[in-house]
């Protein structure tokens, strides 16, 4: 289900080129990263870095899974090193070849888990997804948020975001 359109992502031009660059490195595979940063409101999010994949990640076609230990502890050492102001917000990762930012069933899966995972904090996680091809990279924002029903599971509500490039 979608919601409107309404919230904002700053992204550095150098946050976003990090991420091109990791997506031209694993081109024919998945790659990604987690986002960190602060919400200014419920309606902007900044992201002031990203983490990577991690050394132990799996890349592949039409999969990517982060060495989630390593990220973890690089999560917890930006947190503390920020003053606990810049705090893990999302993820961002690459689907090689596509010609949208759409959101795949699996995308949709790790948000809701997110969602559910006290320990993330992040009740509306941004996703970003690079799509396109090696050296022309666009990317599509996505927030994502949980609307409570009376019967059988919760609603995952998306919202498509305006992703602001900043320098």
């Amino acid at each position: 289900m979608l919601m409107r359109e309404d919230r904002i992502i700053w992204l550095a031009t150098g946050l976003f080129e990090q991420c091109a660059t990791d997506a031209d490195l694993f081109y024919d595979r998945e790659t990604g990263g987690t986002l960190m940063g602060y919400w200014h409101g419920s309606e902007t999010a900044v992201v002031t870095a990203i983490i990577g994949a991690g050394p132990g990640a799996l890349h592949e076609r039409y999969k990517f899974e982060p060495d989630q230990q390593w990220q973890v502890e690089q999560i917890a050492r930006h947190y503390a090193a920020s003053g606990r102001r810049e705090t893990y917000i999302g993820d961002w990762h690459s689907h090689p070849a596509a010609k949208t930012g759409r959101l795949s069933r699996t995308d949709c899966g790790v948000l809701r888990r997110i969602i559910a995972t006290p320990a993330a904090r992040a009740s509306s996680p941004i996703m970003i997804v690079l799509h396109g091809t090696k050296g022309a990279w666009q990317a599509t924002a996505w927030v994502a948020a949980l609307k409570a029903r009376r019967i059988f599971w919760s609603n995952l509500l998306l919202s498509k975001a305006t992703l602001r490039l900043h320098y």
